[in-house]
């Protein structure tokens, strides 16, 4: 799913602005399983002043969570479906 508009800032409609992770594996090839994560909380305007600091490097991932309400939204979609087809099952 995808979270960030055409100019590269969230989805206001689907995105959680409170859970943003950066997750960065370590370097060391001794180290294979190493992952560091930091966690941007973008609804407090503090934390959006020190993340102006922080330097994105090659091969980090941006994580962005969605809003609960869009889980519950995708959950009744994939289950109105099956409710309505056993209502015409019924009926027939």
């Amino acid at each position: 799913m995808l979270l960030f508009d055409g100019a590269g800032g969230l989805k206001v409609n689907t995105s959680d602005p409170r859970e943003i992770y950066v997750l960065r594996g370590s370097s060391d090839p001794m180290e294979f399983d190493s992952v560091t994560a930091w966690h941007l909380n973008a609804k407090n305007v503090a934390h959006m002043v020190l993340a102006t600091r922080f330097e994105l490097r090659p091969n980090d991932v941006v994580f962005v969570s969605e809003k609960p309400v869009t889980r519950w939204n995708r959950t009744l979609s994939q289950i109105t479906p099956q409710i309505v087809n056993l209502g015409a099952s019924a009926v027939n």
